[in-house]
């Protein structure tokens, strides 16, 4: 977490998807975060093992993978980098059905799947509740 008040909080993104990855490196810097961007999982790595990364939360989204693959992903590259112990990951699945839109599980201590609905608002809602 952030120790100034006045300092952004920083999302660590790591998204593959082209079409996805603008609109939202844009939604989320106008919710007030500052985003650091990785284009895949070696990236993140390299950019996690070089001190780059200093975020206050993994958010994950890849192509093709399971949201459990997606989970072992974000861990690994949150278990990488150097933080103090609580950086919450949210991974966002590529494929779910539509009676989960927009809502969000807890798997165990700072690990969750959020679940994109059609509410712009949503996703910047519940990174606020995650990081305050």
């Amino acid at each position: 977490m952030n120790d100034g008040q006045n300092k952004q909080p920083t999302i660590f993104l790591i998204e593959e998807d082209d079409e996805t990855r603008r609109p939202l490196v844009n939604s989320l810097r106008s919710g007030g975060y500052r985003v650091l961007v990785a284009v895949d999982e070696a990236a993140a790595l390299d950019m996690v093992g070089g001190g780059g990364v200093n975020a206050d939360l993994v958010l994950v989204n890849l192509i093709g993978k399971s949201a459990r693959e997606v989970l072992s992903v974000g861990r690994r590259i949150r278990d990488y980098a150097n933080h103090n112990g609580h950086m919450p990951l949210v991974v966002m699945p590529e494929k779910y059905d539509k009676d989960v839109e927009g809502t969000e599980v807890n798997l165990e201590g700072d690990d969750w799947i959020f679940y994109l609905g059609e509410e712009s608002d949503q996703l910047k809602n519940f990174l606020t509740r995650l990081l305050s």
